[in-house]
């Protein structure tokens, strides 16, 4: 007992903004890859650029004064790209509508796996790019993968009851996220404010 003791009064602490902060959130990862795709980044060091390139922003330390937050600060007052173009390892290219993914407005959406097992999304339109997340209970998950992406984003798009079908079964708006209250925005998935809107 007295040897455990010892080796763990040696080993060297771990500093506090690391031991807070934990990994960056999902929100700031979001973020990141919004401004690394649609950012002005010639201003950049070729090796900043590669680093930015190939960067996992969900291993980055949060918080903030952690790695994440330090990036951000970094990137924020760069210039945006012209709307329409995004970066891509070759330099800028021609827009998202050209990356075949099929266009789905902003909300949330229910839609049967093959194994008809019902998954809930949220799909968030950037000015460069489409925003996909996968929710897991409470947490939101970003889905990066371009063919997992091009294929839930086409079952959305496929299925007109995708979003009323989450409105139904998480009794929350599916345009909004607010909790609905009255039976008929329960029937229909959706609240009277945004019913409004289509």
């Amino acid at each position: 007992m007295n040897n455990t003791r010892k080796r763990s009064e040696e080993r060297t602490p771990v500093p506090d903004h690391l031991r807070q902060s934990g990994l960056a959130s999902p929100a700031q990862v979001q973020y990141l890859e919004n401004m690394r795709d649609s950012k002005d980044l010639s201003k950049l060091s070729k090796q900043q650029r590669d680093w930015l390139a190939k960067a996992d922003f969900s291993k980055l330390t949060g918080g903030r004064t952690g790695q994440a937050s330090r990036v951000i600060e970094q990137l924020k007052d760069l210039p945006w790209l012209p709307r329409g173009t995004y970066n891509t390892p070759q330099g800028p290219t021609a827009s998202r509508q050209q990356t075949g993914y099929p266009p789905v407005n902003d909300g949330r959406y229910a839609v049967p796996k093959g194994d008809g097992t019902l998954m809930f999304y949220s799909v968030k339109n950037g000015r460069s790019q489409v925003f996909l997340d996968v929710w897991a209970s409470a947490e939101r998950h970003p889905i990066r993968n371009p063919n997992e992406k091009l294929r839930i984003l086409t079952a959305i798009a496929n299925d007109p009851d995708a979003g009323p079908r989450f409105g139904r079964e998480i009794g929350a708006c599916y345009k909004c996220g607010r909790v609905l209250t009255d039976e008929l925005s329960r029937q229909l998935g959706i609240g009277p404010v945004c019913r409004e809107g289509i």
